[in-house]
């Protein structure tokens, strides 16, 4: 094991092995059967792209994993991304009688990288097959652009996905026009054909000409979001990929979070239900909130300081 890691040798493990991969899937296992979850023949996966403005991509990624109640199928591990591990965000949120999401009641961890995938509906009906990425670390010192190399490989061949849709974030100064500065602000900054006129249709506008990076400077950079650009242009000859970005400020950015969960919902034609959900079959001691159509994970409370905390922790 070591010497993988070192000679870079991973692969993409269960029924999808391929020596060309630089990642490795690790599928849950059914609770009845034992088995390992497969994922498939995706109509859409959507990402984060990791480290950017605000974290909006990962807050989206979360609303979008719990309001659509998709299954935690598995985790990937690459060479270049920093391994952590912890509670699971969402776990306050489901209960061991609610959804897809069943649980223990003494909780569940989480890794750095992880995948969930179930089905939606699109506004004519029909269903969907999605696949939501979490990202929950980011790169290793010094190896940003080693990792987005790696991560470039998985967007573009995991599931078999007719769609990929990052989600991410620049900071509001990447503007140059008055216009262009203050509030937040949705665009669409690469993708086909299709997918760019999917995004003109409910109103998400191309990312401004102006708001880019010299081609030396793009080569170069370790920022998360041109980075991850960069390569994809190489790599993503067609443009499968497409992105659309949140231009913030940083700080809470829950609602810039929920803004971008509607906005990836409206570009992929994903019906977005308005219900509510009762709270006493959720349960736990903290509140049910929502932004906009969205149920808040109640874990965005201890990131944004809105939730008493034991002094006792500290200590």
């Amino acid at each position: 094991e070591p010497n993988a890691r070192r000679d870079g040798s991973r692969r993409h493990c269960a029924t999808h092995a391929s020596t060309s991969m630089t990642f490795t899937f690790y599928p849950r296992r059914t609770s009845q059967s034992g088995e390992a979850m497969t994922v498939e023949d995706a109509d859409v996966l959507i990402a984060p792209v990791s480290g950017a403005c605000g974290n909006v991509g990962q807050l989206a990624c979360d609303a979008l994993a719990l309001n659509w109640n998709l299954t935690r199928v598995g985790t990937c591990d690459f060479e270049h991304l920093s391994p952590v591990v912890g509670r699971d965000a969402l776990f306050d949120d489901t209960a061991t009688s609610v959804g897809s999401h069943a649980r223990a009641p003494s909780g569940s961890l989480a890794c750095a990288f992880e995948v969930y995938s179930g089905v939606t509906r699109a506004s004519d009906g029909a269903e969907k097959r999605v696949v939501v990425v979490q990202i929950r670390s980011d790169a290793c010192v010094g190896a940003r652009r080693a990792f987005v190399d790696e991560y470039s490989d998985f967007l573009l061949t995991f599931a078999n996905a007719k769609r990929v849709v990052l989600v991410s974030a620049l900071p509001a100064s990447v503007g140059e026009a008055e216009a262009q500065i203050g509030g937040t602000k949705w665009r669409a900054a690469r993708g086909d054909d299709e997918f760019l006129r999917a995004c003109a249709a409910v109103d998400l506008t191309a990312l401004e000409s102006n708001v880019c990076l010299p081609d030396d400077v793009m080569h170069a950079s370790v920022d998360p979001h041109w980075a991850l650009m960069d390569v994809l242009d190489a790599k993503d000859v067609a443009r499968k990929v497409g992105c659309l970005v949140a231009v913030c400020s940083e700080g809470d950015n829950s609602a810039d979070g929920a803004g971008m969960a509607l906005a990836v919902a409206r570009a992929c034609d994903i019906v977005v239900d308005d219900a509510s959900v009762d709270a006493s079959a959720i349960g736990g001691d903290e509140p049910v909130t929502y932004i906009g159509p969205w149920r808040v994970p109640r874990s965005w409370s201890v990131a944004f300081g809105t939730r008493a905390m034991r002094r006792e922790m500290f200590a």
